[in-house]
């Protein structure tokens, strides 16, 4: 279920490559997905808390810009 999650949030924030999110399929790409949903939900609660971990959320939204960075590089030489 992560995964597919994954996915969606991908396909949303890379709409340039969301057809080849759309369609493509792998072990390796799954695993992304899974890592880049559970990034984005740790992220999301790290900006929700109070007081706010700032130190977190850097690196957190920088593990996702790292994640997207990859899937792209995945899908563009496949």
């Amino acid at each position: 279920m992560s995964k597919q999650r994954g996915r969606r949030k991908l396909m949303l924030r890379l709409p340039d490559i969301r057809h080849l999110l759309e369609s493509m399929t792998s072990e390796a790409l799954a695993e992304m997905f899974e890592s880049y949903d559970l990034a984005v939900d740790a992220l999301e609660r790290f900006r929700s808390k109070s007081p706010r971990e700032e130190k977190l959320i850097i690196e957190y939204e920088q593990l996702c810009r790292e994640i997207e960075q990859e899937v792209v590089v995945y899908c563009k030489n496949r």
